[in-house]
């Protein structure tokens, strides 16, 4: 996964997109693998490295207990991301991924995945601000403001 969030990181550096706006990033990985909340924590911290700033509110949805999971991040900026993990028996790994700019767009999907990508790499450390904030909007059912969970409000 270090290589897919490089490679966007680079993209933007560019400005060939210009400022991100949007988000929307759909993994799957194989059942069994006890890694769902794990991989949708890293793409969500690379999701908040991407935009550049950190989300202001998050909404966490878990279906089938936890073996989908989607969160939906607003960011200070005004941005927003989507992220969907899901484990099904059978499938092969898998991340697509569109990121829209105000001048452009980036699209990866799962068929140009290079040999040997490893979905469960974590590129960048997972802030436990981040975890909290999630864990809590799952416990709750109702968005969580970070505010409230950094200890600022």
């Amino acid at each position: 996964m270090r290589f897919l969030y490089e490679t966007v990181k680079e993209i933007l550096e560019t400005g060939r997109v210009g400022v991100p706006v949007f988000l929307r990033c759909s993994a799957q990985i194989e059942s069994g693998d006890d890694y769902v909340e794990d991989v949708l924590m890293r793409i969500l911290a690379m999701t908040c490295s991407w935009m550049d700033t950190v989300p202001l509110r998050l909404y966490a949805q878990n279906g089938n207990k936890s073996n989908h999971l989607t969160v939906t991040a607003h960011y200070v900026g005004g941005q927003t991301a989507i992220i969907s993990v899901n484990a099904a028996p059978g499938i092969k790994d898998s991340l697509d991924l569109m990121l829209l700019g105000n001048k452009g767009a980036l699209y990866h999907d799962s068929e140009s995945l290079p040999p040997g990508f490893d979905i469960t790499t974590e590129p960048l450390k997972v802030p436990e601000w981040l975890v909290d904030a999630v864990t809590e909007s799952y416990r709750s059912g109702e968005p969580t403001l970070i505010e409230e969970v950094m200890g600022f409000g």
